[in-house]
């Protein structure tokens, strides 16, 4: 048996169709099916609920429904003239990023196919940038990320900006281009903002949230950011630096500092510093963005310290 279109990682090929299904998270057309097996067997696998109707003409294995490849695979068979776009997107560009129950679809304007819950359309004029993440035809990440924040709640769009920024789906640079050439931009102006800061010299999206969001207000006034030290041989550019208590803020993640090499050259500029007379707090993305107030909390407990053993009370 054989199935029409293409896919390179099949399994199951010459098996029944309840079995070939259930064995491959793909999506395929009716007459993929019907011409590798029969009319008849396709009929019998969804009435037996080994397989489902995902789109027009689309089906997958039941257990598949929601795998985020099928989702992708099912919307490029059922509207060959659109992209996916938006969460779903971001996630095929991303594995780390989540998937989204509703996917979206970039169409041309005056294009609305009916589509069931799970399929949100968006109209635009024709896309001419394009990129096909795991075989899947997409719009390209920035453009992807910017439709994500158009159909995002106003209480999830910041989130799913830093988490797209932060995994690298694309730059800020990137994604200012594409703001500033798009139109009909919901929160426009707090979009921007953000993308403003990283204009002003910030180094990743984690030291962007933690000089604009969790170290912003007064109390975090005094310190310097990404100041250059140099002590003996070495010199380190420090991400936050308190100088009358010498602190020092690092701020890192685990995607940055997860081999071997990384780690060690992290623990040697932690003794430098640390020999040079240097406190060192040090915080990672979830840090940052999870319990913000309890960093606020250790930074300035360490300061005070420091400034007080210094004073000698």
């Amino acid at each position: 048996m054989a199935v029409v279109r293409l896919i390179l990682d099949l399994m199951a090929r010459d098996r029944p169709l309840a079995e070939f299904l259930a064995s491959n998270a793909h999506a395929f057309t009716r007459s993929d099916l019907v011409s590798g097996w029969s009319r008849v067997a396709l009929e019998r696998v969804v009435h037996d609920g080994n397989a489902e109707r995902i789109l027009p003409g689309v089906y997958c294995g039941r257990a598949h429904r929601a795998h985020p490849v099928v989702m992708g695979e099912a919307l490029n068979l059922w509207h060959p003239a659109g992209l996916v776009t938006g969460p779903l997107a971001v996630h095929l560009y991303a594995p780390s990023m989540p998937v989204p129950a509703v996917a979206h679809v970039r169409v041309i304007n005056g294009r609305r196919p009916r589509a069931p819950s799970w399929v949100r359309t968006i109209q635009g004029d024709s896309v001419t940038r394009k990129s096909y993440p795991k075989m899947i035809g997409c719009t390209v990440p920035q453009d992807a990320v910017l439709d994500a924040w158009r159909v995002g709640s106003p209480g999830d769009r910041l989130d799913f900006l830093w988490q797209a920024l932060w995994t690298k789906v694309c730059t800020a640079r990137q994604l200012s281009s594409t703001l500033a050439q798009a139109h009909r931009v919901p929160s426009r102006s707090a979009l921007q903002q953000v993308l403003n800061w990283f204009r002003d010299g910030a180094t990743s999206p984690l030291e962007v949230r933690a000089k604009y969001e969790t170290f912003a207000d007064a109390r975090f006034r005094e310190f310097e950011w990404q100041v250059p030290l140099v002590f003996g041989p070495r010199r380190a550019v420090v991400d936050m630096l308190h100088r009358r208590a010498m602190v020092v803020v690092e701020l890192d993640g685990d995607r940055f500092h997860s081999t071997v090499r990384a780690r060690n050259d992290d623990r040697n500029r932690q003794t430098d510093l640390t020999a040079a007379g240097y406190s060192v707090v040090r915080f990672g993305w979830n840090d940052i963005t999870q319990r913000p107030e309890w960093c606020r909390e250790r930074v300035l407990r360490t300061v005070a310290g420091r400034l007080a053993r210094r004073s000698g009370t």
